[in-house]
């Protein structure tokens, strides 16, 4: 036994200062009312603008739960609806003005993040976590949408 934090555990608790970067980020920012929710919501909207029936299968939840998570966003002001050129029967979804801004600030934090342990302890070692990040996801699930610039919450 050791007296260092199990893997999980360390990627648990690195995970939540991340999101209460990202959250303290967006206040600075002066963009209020954000949730944890809502910046998973809005990277799969940046992504591929998808209706409600794509979002709940991006988010792993049901219709409801994403069409009510929609709305719930839609009044906050981090997304809007607008009909498919294709269908005009379907909505689809898109970040707003105010939820583009939450993508730019997350991006910005995220870099700068990286930046700072970059700086603390170097390239070669950030770059090494990247590559076992990766490496886990791929042999895990999740790289489509890694590489598709979009993460899946934790319920």
């Amino acid at each position: 036994m050791t007296d260092s934090p199990d893997f999980a555990i360390l990627l648990a608790a690195a995970y939540r200062a991340l999101v209460d970067r990202l959250l303290a980020e967006m206040e600075r920012a002066g963009i209020h009312g954000m949730r944890p929710a809502y910046g998973f919501v809005i990277r799969a909207l940046a992504a591929e603008s998808p209706n409600v029936n794509r979002l709940a299968q991006l988010l792993g939840v049901s219709k409801q739960a994403a069409s009510k998570l929609a709305d719930e966003m839609e009044r906050a002001g981090f997304l809007e609806r607008f009909p498919d050129a294709s269908d005009r029967r379907q909505t689809r979804l898109r970040p707003s003005r105010s939820g583009r801004k939450v993508v730019a600030r997350a991006l910005a934090t995220s870099a700068a993040i990286e930046g700072e342990l970059r700086r603390r302890l170097g390239r070669r070692d950030v770059e090494g976590l990247r590559r076992a990040l990766l490496l886990f996801v791929e042999r895990h699930g999740g790289l489509e949408d890694v590489l598709a610039r979009r993460a899946r919450p934790v319920w």
